[in-house]
């Protein structure tokens, strides 16, 4: 008896691209979370993302231009994240917070802290600063543009503006990052977020009723 012919359709090689990507970015950001930038070899990503080196080679020539594409997913992904906060209603504060409880949660995630060996890699690497800075000025520009939508002018005339502030958001959260893979205790760096909230409340000019 012959077995009964399924239709299943088959993938095309545009969506098997796409997925080997995917992967080999996954794979990148995993090697870079756990070993850091100058342990991450191309062949090590090939390896955890279970393709050939060919395959990898076809897709990523180089180490640059696959730190590159995986710094570009990294902001697409938090972008989208952001985006999802502002659009929820509410009172200012608990926008505010939600909106740094949000880039704590990229920052400290393995995307972040992938994002983090990238960033700090340029310094000795100028063809790595060449393809990735320009994704590091989009990310502060939006990272403003969203603040700016969030409180507007409501701190015109303090003598602090909206991007101060975000630069001490941003700085604190990257410190507070590395401060959490090195194992600081929990309730340490619990305590450290609420008072990064409660500082930037006080710049914005917010009380609990807000």
């Amino acid at each position: 008896m012959s077995r009964p012919t399924q239709n299943i359709p088959r993938r095309s090689q545009a969506e098997r691209s796409a997925t080997t990507i995917a992967n080999l970015i996954e794979a990148t950001i995993a090697a870079l979370h756990e070993h850091g930038y100058a342990a991450t070899s191309t062949s090590l990503v090939a390896k955890r993302a279970g393709v050939s080196r060919g395959a990898m080679l076809h897709h990523f020539p180089t180490k640059v231009q696959l730190m590159a594409a995986t710094v570009y997913a990294a902001y697409d992904q938090n972008i989208d994240a952001y985006r999802q906060v502002l659009e929820v209603q509410g009172k200012l504060t608990e926008r505010l917070d939600r909106l740094i409880d949000t880039a704590w949660t990229c920052f400290k995630s393995p995307s972040g802290i992938a994002e983090t060996e990238i960033w700090m890699a340029t310094r000795s690497d100028v063809n790595l600063a060449a393809a990735v800075l320009p994704v590091h000025a989009a990310i502060v520009a939006q990272s403003a543009a969203n603040l700016e939508e969030l409180i507007g002018d409501r701190i015109a005339g303090s003598g602090v503006t909206n991007t101060q502030i975000l630069t001490y958001m941003v700085a604190a959260l990257h410190g507070l990052a590395l401060e959490h893979t090195l194992g600081t205790p929990q309730s340490d760096v619990d305590m450290a977020v609420s008072l990064i909230k409660k500082t930037v409340r006080s710049l914005v000019g917010l009380d609990a009723s807000t």
